[in-house]
C-alpha cells in the first residue's frame, strides 16, 4: 500500500505545472535517484541497481520488484518501495553526484560519499544507501 501511494504521488506530481523533475546518479551508476519538488508534496526516489541489503520483507500487496527502490516524501520517514518502472526513462542521462558533493533542491539533501548516499528531507529523516547495507537515519 506504501509503495502505491508513493507511485501515485510522483504521478500526480508529474501532471502538476509546478513540478519540475529532479536527479541524479552516483559515480559508480549503481544509484539513481529522481523526484518531484515544486508542488505538494514533494518526493524523491532512489533506485540501487545491486538490491537492498539486506532486503525487507516483501509486503503482500507488492506484485512488482521490490527490494531496490527506497522512498522518501518532504516529512516523512523514508520506506522501500514496490515499483514497476525504472526511476528514469534514461538513468545515463543524469548527472552525476561525485564523491565529496552534496545535492540540494526543495525539502531533499543528499550527500555523496566513496562508503555510499545519504539523503534527508526537511525533517531530518532520510536514509543511507550503498552496495553493501541500507538503513533509516
Amino acid at each position: 500500500m506504501v509503495a502505491a501511494i508513493a507511485l501515485a504521488l510522483l504521478a500526480g506530481n508529474a501532471a502538476a505545472t509546478s513540478a519540475k523533475l529532479i536527479g541524479f546518479q552516483t559515480p559508480t551508476n549503481n544509484i539513481v535517484c529522481a523526484g518531484y519538488t515544486g508542488s505538494q508534496p514533494a518526493s524523491l526516489r532512489c533506485d540501487i541497481h545491486s538490491g537492498l541489503k539486506p532486503k525487507p520483507a516483501r509486503p503482500k500487496s507488492c506484485h512488482y520488484d521490490f527490494g531496490f527502490s527506497l522512498g522518501l516524501n518532504a516529512k516523512g520517514r523514508a520506506h522501500p518501495l514496490c515499483v514497476s518502472d525504472a526511476v528514469l526513462p534514461d538513468p545515463s542521462k543524469a548527472p552525476v553526484l561525485e564523491y565529496g558533493k552534496t545535492w540540494h533542491d526543495g525539502p531533499f539533501t543528499c550527500k555523496s560519499a566513496k562508503k555510499g548516499l545519504t539523503c534527508r528531507n526537511g525533517a531530518h529523516h532520510g536514509f543511507f544507501l550503498s552496495k553493501q547495507s541500507w538503513k533509516r537515519v
